[in-house]
């Protein structure tokens, strides 16, 4: 009984820092902001989370929750440039642009077809 839990005990300890490194590396960045839309300001939340082929951005903006999907490539001088989408295409017609700043962490999207933009800090890590 006493080897089996020393056995135990013993995988779990070279499980567990392994798990760990493989959760920090996660691309992920989460932000705040402001998003302007229709003359009005509202504070803004959102998530960018890498997934297999495009990043996913989780918006919560008052109790209203977007989601838009985005491809990135780099940019000039420090900047990460994307294009996407809202992923329920039943909302307004739209085409976002996406920049983020590596060096000061800011985030900007805009929209073609509406007067949405959306700039905030952020926190985490985007490797492309």
């Amino acid at each position: 009984m006493l080897n089996k839990n020393i056995l135990y005990l013993i995988l779990l300890l070279f499980l567990f820092p392994f798990s760990i490194l493989k959760a920090s590396n996660q691309e992920e960045l989460f932000c705040k902001g402001i998003y302007w839309s229709n003359k009005e300001a509202n504070y803004a939340e959102w998530k960018v989370i890498k997934r297999i082929s495009i990043y996913k951005i989780y918006f919560k903006i008052n109790e209203l929750k977007k989601i838009a999907r985005v491809s990135f490539r780099k940019g000039n001088a420090g900047t990460v440039i994307g294009m996407g989408g809202w992923e329920n295409r039943t909302e307004e017609k739209s085409s976002l642009s996406f920049t983020y700043s590596l060096t000061n962490k800011v985030f900007k999207m805009t929209s073609r077809y509406s007067d949405i933009k959306i700039e905030g800090k952020c926190e985490g890590n985007i490797y492309l």
